[in-house]
This record gives C-alpha cells, structure tokens and sequence, in this order.
C-alpha cells in the first residue's frame, strides 16, 4: 500500500468529499478537507439516493442513519403530460428483494449533516481552492493565502472544478440551451405521493421530484431557454412555472403553486466533457469533477459515492499514489462514462421538443417490456464498486 500516514488533501466538501474521507477514516487514514463554503448551512435542494450510492453507505456503515433521516420509496413512476404512466419501477421486486435497498429521497443537507457527524476528519471551510500544481509533492493555494504540501491532492471541487484544470487544460464545462430548476417546498400531499418519486416527461420539458420528509417535497424541472440573471425577475418565473405545469398530473401542479421564489435554485444545465485521464502524478479526480453529468438518470450523487469507496481502496492497496489512481480510473472511468452518457440520451429523450416526437417516444417507452426495464436496473445496481475493506467494516443494520 501507500506509505503509512500519507498527508491526504481533499479538495471540496460537498457529498463527494465527504463520503470520501469518511471511507479514507475506515481504513485508518486521516485526511484533511478544504471547503470553500463558510460553513455547511441547511440550504439546498434534495437527491434521490439510487441503490448502487445506498450500497456503498452500506460498506460505510450509515445507510440507516439515512433511510431514518429521508424517505425509502415504495415505487417510481414515469408519466406523460397527460398523466398517463409510461413505466413503474416496483422498487421491492427488484432492488430491495435482491440488494437490499430501494431508493431514498433526501435533502442534501442532511445527507452532509450525517456525514459529517460520522467524521473526525478536520473540515476546513472557507477555503477556496485558487490552483494546484501537480509537483512532487503537489500544492494547492488557496484565497487566504494558505499554501498545502500534501503528499496526495484530490479534487472533489465539483463540475466547475478548479483541480480538474491541472489534470487536463481547457476542459470545460458544456452547458445546453436549457434551464434547471430545484426547490425543496413544504406542502401537504395525499397519501399516494407520500412514498412515490415521480418523472414527467412533456414537450421540451422534463420535471418531477420527490418526498424528503413529512411535509417537504423535492422537485426539479428543466426547460428550453437562458439562466435569467437578473434576480428581480424571479417571481416572474414563478408564475411561468404555475402556469407552465398547471395541466400536469398531480402532485405536480400542487408542488409548483407551493413554491416562493427563495425556494427555487434556477442554474443552467451543463455537464462535463468524457475526460482522457483522471489523475496527473498524486492529484487525482473524482465526483462531479472528473464526470459531472446531466441529471436525466439520477445518478450523478451516486457515481461520486462509488467514486470515493473505489479511490480510498485504490490508495490503500498500492505501492503509491500513480498505480492506485491508475487502478482507480481503470475501475470507475468505464462506468462513470457509461452512465454519463445513458443520462445524455435520457435527456434527449425526457426533452423531445416536437408533437410528433413526444408521441412516439412515449409509444416506445410504454411498449419497451417491462422485463427489459428490470434487466437494466439490475444490473446497474449490481455493478456498483464494492471492494473488500482491509479493515473491519462498521456494522449495518440493512435488511437482507
């Protein structure tokens, strides 16, 4: 393995690194975080954790802590505009009788709460990151002037990562003609919602959510058009929105005409380009920044999940950082890759601005059978990076 007590720097404090240091503590190593945010504040928007992230916090121990702090869903649906549905996932038939966990929805900020109520890992905040030089050792300067030396630097500095550009100059983000937007509101649903995670695929629009807890629901939405700059016009698109989703299926109009305009997060929709390589000497990449995608699969929290389980085992099984981080991509980039683009080509479809083209796209899905469907998400949670800790695991309480 690396040499013992390596000084390990991990750039950015969101999910990605978070869960990666608390998989560096499980084997014994300590490593520092530095997160630009001033402090962790329960603001956000939600996530619907897949299977494959739940089987990870599984291996770490903490997947009841967030079963209890979010909502487990009974199913997920996909619907038309008109409100009829298009496929159902029966979530107990496939991913909670054969690995143990179905999908949970829950606010971002508890799911950062639980992690970092796990961690004896020193989280730094307000620090952000300025450039980092892949030397022998790397560095990291940052905007107080504070300078690091680790022997190890990982970016999990997100889509607009600063790390990502010492591994690979002139990447950039690409953002796509359209709007994103993302709220937690609190509203009163029936029953029926209470348990279910919801798509609704329209013409040039995508929007659903889910419940996080009790009276709170997570929903997000895309569009066609610009990210409004000016802040003041935000009621604006409220309204729009209202009238916008007003003929939708239920919970959907319910949801939208709760919303206020501080709860809607209004960003564009970008992704990153397929990366050549992932690492340059010690620093390496994961999460967001090494293969933000757009959020058409669900599943760009749990490819950062996997991310850090996969890294902490890479560093912890090789003679030093260049062979991990090679064992590393060689693992997860494939993968990662693959479902970046499955998203892209859910987006295509979820967003089908043409009559004609949403009515045939929802022939399709509807015809696609259902066993097809199951194949799919079986083997999706099937392949989730799961290595053998070389130290003893936490317990869990799944069900199995």
């Amino acid at each position: 393995m690396v040499e013992s007590n390596p000084d390990v720097a991990i750039v950015g404090g969101g999910i990605c690194g978070l869960t990666t240091a608390l998989a560096f503590e499980q084997r014994g190593w300590t490593p520092t975080v530095y997160e630009a945010a001033s402090e962790y504040r329960p603001i956000g928007a939600g996530l619907l954790l897949q299977t494959n992230a739940l089987r990870v916090f599984d291996r770490l121990g903490i997947a009841d802590r967030i079963r209890a702090a979010g909502v487990p869903l009974n199913e997920g649906l996909i619907r038309s505009a008109s409100g009829r549905i298009l496929t159902r996932f029966d979530l107990d038939r496939v991913e909670r009788s054969q690995f143990g966990y179905g999908f949970i929805a829950i606010h971002r900020a508890e799911l950062q709460r639980i992690l970092l109520a796990e961690l004896d890992t020193d989280v730094r905040t307000d620090m952000t990151c300025e450039a980092v030089a892949a030397t022998t050792p790397p560095s990291a300067r940052f905007a107080d002037g504070t300078q690091i030396h680790p022997d190890i630097l990982i970016g999990a500095d997100g889509i607009n990562s600063v790390v990502r550009n010492e591994i690979t100059a002139n990447v950039e983000p690409t953002e796509l003609d359209s709007i994103v937007y993302r709220a937690v509101t609190t509203v009163t649903l029936p029953d029926d919602y209470r348990s279910q995670g919801v798509e609704i695929w329209g013409n040039g629009t995508y929007t659903g959510g889910a419940p996080i807890d009790d009276n709170r629901f997570y929903w997000f939405a895309t569009a066609p058009g610009e990210v409004p700059s000016d802040p003041t016009a935000l009621p604006e698109t409220i309204a729009t929105l209202r009238d916008r989703y007003a003929e939708y299926p239920e919970p959907i109009p319910t949801v939208v005409n709760s919303l206020n305009p501080e709860d809607v997060f209004v960003t564009g929709l970008t992704e990153v380009p397929a990366l050549e390589t992932w690492y340059r000497g010690s620093v390496v990449i994961a999460g967001d920044a090494a293969h933000g995608m757009l959020p058409f699969a669900g599943q760009g929290a749990a490819q950062a999940i996997e991310d850090a389980l996969a890294l902490a085992h890479a560093l912890d099984t090789h003679a030093n950082p260049e062979l991990a981080f090679e064992a590393f991509e060689a693992e997860r980039k494939p993968r990662a890759d693959r479902i970046r683009s499955d998203s892209h080509r859910l987006g295509a479809l979820a967003t089908i601005q043409s009559g004609v083209g949403t009515y045939a796209r929802n022939l399709a899905v509807r015809l696609l059978p259902s066993a097809v469907v199951r194949r799919l998400r079986r083997r999706r949670a099937a392949q989730t990076a799961l290595p053998e800790s070389r130290v003893k695991e936490a317990p869990s309480d799944s069900p199995r």
